[in-house]
């Protein structure tokens, strides 16, 4: 892909291609900054690769919608990236959650967490 800088009108383009291909190639562009109501459509895109690349762009803060989402994503993949980050304190609840999530890796990271190690 040319890496031109791209106009907004491209941008939305990419992002809401029906080719899943093409929406990838663009979550995974760090080379713009995604405007809110992107950010939301990419964390609830039908995909779960997309929803996992918009989880771990770090250009944006997760609403604390977002991030209960993230965490209760029916996809691993997506709920390790939620448990990853570092630009929320998770609630309670969450954690309790966390630590009995069906992924290890989910488990693993809010036991960090909870030792300060995170």
């Amino acid at each position: 892909m040319n890496m031109q800088k791209l106009t907004p009108e491209q941008i939305e383009l990419g992002l809401t291609n029906t080719d899943l291909s093409v929406r990838k190639e663009f979550a995974e562009r760090r080379d713009y900054t995604p405007t809110p109501a992107q950010i939301e459509r990419g964390l609830t895109d039908k995909s779960n690769e997309i929803r996992a690349r918009f989880a771990d762009r770090h250009d944006y803060r997760p609403t604390p919608e977002q991030i209960e989402r993230g965490l209760t994503d029916p996809e691993g993949a997506v709920r390790i990236v939620f448990a990853g980050r570092e630009d929320y304190t998770p609630t309670p609840e969450q954690t309790e959650r966390g630590m009995k999530d069906p992924h290890r890796f989910v488990r693993m990271l809010f036991a960090q967490r909870m030792n300060g190690m995170h």
